[in-house]
C-alpha cells in the first residue's frame, strides 16, 4: 500500500473515532469506564467529657470514625447515629392565650406557649424554633445525617386564614433555609401532603411545584439528580460514600388522598414512574453493595395507599431485602410499626394479573402459559374484562385464618369520611361530617386514633407468622416505622437511631471499583424515557396478547431476589443493622406551665424494660408484634394462662402510651 493510501486509512481512522465519539456524546451514553477509588478509615478516640454527654441523652458511647475518599477527597465522620424528625407543620398565625376551639388564631383562651397536646391546633413558631435548636445543641455533633419526612406548613384548618402557594412555598425555604443553616447537608427532606398546594394534590413533573421544590431544596439534593427530581421530587442521597443512601420517595404519588391518584399499574400513571425510578436505583445499589433506608411522608398501608401502589411497594422491599433496611416516614403522628406482608402482596398481585400469566407461587414471577391455557385465560378476559378487581372487594367474605390484602383495605377504610380523616385534614367544620362517623370532633382535636391501633393489632399484629411461615429472620417481611411528630396533635417527638459501624472501626483502608454517578444518571434518564414508551396496560384498543407482553415488559415488577445474596442488615447483624432507637418527647403540660424548662427528654427506648429488644432486626419486631397482638388472635391452639395474658395486655398499654407520645390520650375518650 502507498504512503498516501495509508495516510488516507489513517485519517479516516481518527475521523471515525470523533464521529462515534460525538454521537455517544450528543446520545448521552456513557463510556463503561470504572474508576478506582480507596476509602480510608481512621478510628477517632472518645473523651470521658463525650461519653458522658451521650450517656445523658441515653445514647451508646462508641468511637466515631473518620471516612476520607480518595477519588473525591471529601471527609465525612460517622458516629453510628442518625435522627429522624417529622411533621413540623409550623403556623404564623399562633396566638398564645388564643382560643383552641378557632385554630389558636383568634379569641381568648388556654393557648400554650408551645402549643397543647390534643386540642388540634398546629406549632407555634416557637415550638418549631426551639425544637431544631435542640437538635442543634444536643444532636448535631453526635449524628450522621438526618431524616426529614415532610409537612413544613401549617394545615389548611380555618377558613378565616387560607393558605395560598406563596404563603406555602415561602414557609417551606424558611425551613430549608433553616436546617440548611444548622445542619448543612445533613438532611435528607420528603415532601409532605400539606407542603404542596392544594393539600394532598400533587401532579406529574416536570411543573413549576417540582422545580420550586429542587429551588428549596438545593442544599440537599445533589445537582446530578435534577432532572430525575424534576419528573417527581424524589432522589437519594449517599450519607456514607459508596455505602449508605437514605433514598427520598415522594409518597403522594402513591397515597389514596391525592385525587390524581388512580393506581400505580399504567404508564401514565406517577406511581409507575416513581416504581421504575425505585427499581433502577435499587439495582444500582445491589450493584455497588449499598444499602438503603426507604424514606418519605406518608407510611404504606391499607389506610393510606392505593391498593396497586402498596403491594408494589411491600414487593420491591422484599426482593431487595439484601439492600433495603427498612421504611421511616411520617404524617400519622402516631409512633408506631407496621409489618409489610411479601405473601399477602404476591396473592393480591396474582388476583389481579395471574389472568395474564403473572402467576403467584412462593414469590412473585412472569409464568410462560401453554397454548391451551392461554386460550382459557383470553376467553375468560374477554368476559371480565371491563372489571376492575381492585374495586370488587366482597364485603362477605368471612375472614379466613390468612387475611389478604383486599380484607385489610376493608377493615382500614370503612367510609369515606373516615378517608378524609385519615388525610391529615384538621376539619374546623365537623358539623358538616357525617355524625355516625366520629374520626373528627370539633377543634380538630384526633379522633378514632384508639380505634385505629386496636384495628392495627388485630389485622397486622395478631396475624404475623410464627418461624416456620415468615422465616427464620423474619424475611416474609419488612418493616415500616412511623415515628412522633413535632406538631403537638399529642406531645412533640424525635427520635435517634443507633446502628453498627463496628466494622469500619476495625478497618483501616477499603477498596473498590465504582463507576461515577454521573454516568449512573446519564443511563437512568434514558431508561426511564425508555420504559415510559410504548402501548399501556388500560389502552382500550389492547387486546388480550398485547396486555401479556406488556406486564411481561413491565418493569415496575421487581425481579426475584437471586438466591445466593446474603440477607441485609435488617435481618442479620452486620455493618449499618439498627441497634436500638431512643424516644424523645417534649412533655408540653409542664413546659408551659414552667414547671420544666423546654427540654426534649428519654420517653422511652426500645432496649428498655418494657421492650427488652436486643437490636431492630425485622425478626425482633415481629416478636414484638406477636406479643401485641396475641391477646386478640382469634385461634389459638393452646390458651395462654391467665397470667401471660395480664402481662401482654400490660405490654399493649405501655405501647399505646408511647403511640400516643405520653399525652394520655387513650384514656380521654376520643375513640
Amino acid at each position: 500500500m502507498s504512503k498516501n493510501g495509508r495516510s488516507v486509512i489513517v485519517w479516516l481512522t481518527i475521523i471515525s473515532s470523533v464521529a462515534v465519539s460525538f454521537w455517544l456524546c450528543y446520545l448521552h451514553i456513557p463510556f463503561p469506564k470504572e474508576e478506582t477509588t480507596t476509602l480510608f478509615y481512621e478510628t477517632l478516640d472518645m473523651s470521658e467529657a463525650q461519653a458522658e454527654s451521650l450517656k445523658k441523652l441515653g445514647l451508646t458511647p462508641k468511637k466515631s470514625v473518620r471516612v476520607t475518599d480518595s477519588l473525591t477527597g471529601t471527609t465525612k465522620t460517622i458516629h453510628g447515629r442518625f435522627v429522624h424528625v417529622t411533621d413540623f407543620h409550623p403556623d404564623p398565625y399562633y396566638k398564645v392565650g388564643s382560643d383552641v376551639s378557632r385554630m389558636c388564631h383568634k379569641g381568648k383562651g388556654s393557648a400554650g406557649k408551645y402549643g397543647d397536646a390534643i386540642l388540634g391546633c398546629d406549632s407555634p413558631l416557637e415550638l418549631v424554633d426551639k425544637t431544631i435548636d435542640w437538635i442543634d445543641d444536643n444532636l448535631k455533633d453526635k449524628i450522621d445525617f438526618i431524616v426529614w419526612t415532610g409537612d413544613n406548613m401549617r394545615h389548611d384548618n380555618d377558613r378565616m386564614f387560607p393558605r395560598t402557594e406563596k404563603d406555602i412555598m415561602e414557609m417551606n425555604q424558611k425551613i430549608a433555609d433553616k436546617m440548611h443553616e444548622r445542619f448543612g447537608d445533613l438532611p435528607v427532606p420528603s415532601l409532605g401532603n400539606n407542603d404542596v398546594y392544594p393539600h394532598n394534590l400533587f401532579a406529574p413533573g416536570p411543573t413549576l411545584q417540582t422545580r420550586e421544590f429542587f429551588k428549596i431544596w438545593r442544599s440537599f439534593v445533589p445537582q446530578s439528580q435534577f432532572h430525575t427530581f424534576s419528573n417527581g421530587v424524589y432522589f437519594f442521597q449517599e450519607v456514607i460514600p459508596n455505602q449508605l443512601a437514605v433514598l427520598s420517595i415522594n409518597t403522594l404519588y402513591l397515597f389514596q388522598s391525592n385525587p390524581l391518584v388512580d393506581s400505580c399499574d399504567r404508564k401514565k400513571d406517577p406511581g409507575h414512574k416513581l416504581f421504575l425510578w425505585l427499581g433502577v436505583v435499587l439495582k444500582e445499589m445491589r450493584r455497588r453493595n449499598m444499602k438503603v433506608w426507604l424514606t418519605g411522608h406518608v407510611p404504606p398501608n391499607a389506610k393510606n395507599y392505593d391498593i396497586s401502589c402498596l403491594r408494589k411497594y411491600i414487593a420491591w422491599s422484599h426482593e431487595y431485602r439484601d439492600v433495603v433496611i427498612g421504611g421511616l416516614y411520617g404524617h400519622m403522628n402516631i409512633d408506631h410499626f407496621i409489618p409489610l406482608d411479601s405473601k399477602m402482596a404476591y396473592k393480591s398481585l396474582h388476583k389481579k394479573f395471574g389472568k395474564f400469566g403473572l402467576q403467584y407461587e412462593d414469590e412473585f414471577e412472569t409464568h410462560s402459559m401453554a397454548n391451551e391455557e392461554f386460550e382459557q385465560a383470553k376467553e375468560e378476559f374477554e368476559k371480565t374484562k371491563d372489571i376492575d378487581l381492585d374495586d370488587e372487594l366482597d364485603l362477605d367474605d368471612e375472614l379466613e385464618d390468612d387475611l389478604d390484602l383486599e380484607q385489610l383495605y376493608q377493615m382500614h377504610n370503612v367510609s369515606v369520611y373516615d378517608s378524609i380523616a385519615n388525610s391529615d385534614f384538621h376539619v374546623d367544620l365537623a358539623s358538616n361530617i357525617n355524625k355516625e362517623n366520629d374520626f373528627w370532633t370539633e377543634g380538630g382535636i384526633p379522633n378514632g386514633k384508639v380505634r385505629y391501633m386496636e384495628t392495627l393489632r388485630q389485622t397486622y399484629y395478631a396475624d404475623i407468622k410464627r418461624k416456620s411461615k415468615s422465616g427464620d429472620m423474619g424475611e416474609r417481611y419488612s418493616i415500616v416505622h412511623v415515628s412522633a411528630s413535632v406538631v403537638p396533635t399529642f406531645n412533640p417527638g424525635i427520635r435517634i437511631w443507633e446502628y453498627n459501624i463496628t466494622q469500619l472501626e476495625n478497618a483501616t483502608a477499603y477498596y473498590r471499583e465504582v463507576p461515577k454517578w454521573d454516568q449512573f444518571f446519564s443511563r437512568i434518564d434514558q431508561i426511564l424515557e425508555q420504559e415510559s414508551a410504548g402501548p399501556d396496560l388500560d389502552h382500550e384498543f389492547a387486546a388480550f396478547e398485547q396486555k401479556v407482553e406488556i406486564l411481561k415488559k413491565d418493569k415496575t415488577f421487581p425481579p426475584k431476589m437471586p438466591k445466593d445474596l446474603p440477607l441485609g442488615p435488617g435481618f442479620e447483624r452486620q455493618l449499618f443493622t439498627p441497634e436500638r432507637y431512643v424516644q424523645y418527647y417534649l412533655d408540653l403540660a409542664s413546659v408551659n406551665t414552667g414547671e420544666k424548662e423546654f427540654d426534649y427528654e428519654i420517653e422511652y427506648t426500645t432496649d428498655d424494660k418494657n421492650y427488652n429488644m436486643k437490636d431492630l432486626t425485622t425478626a425482633e419486631w415481629l416478636k414484638l408484634g406477636r406479643k401485641l397482638g396475641e391477646p386478640v388472635k382469634g385461634k389459638r391452639k393452646k390458651t395462654k394462662s391467665p397470667k401471660y395474658t395480664t402481662k401482654l395486655e400490660r405490654l399493649w398499654r405501655t405501647y399505646l402510651k408511647h403511640t400516643f407520645v405520653s399525652s394520655d390520650y387513650e384514656h380521654k375518650g376520643y375513640g
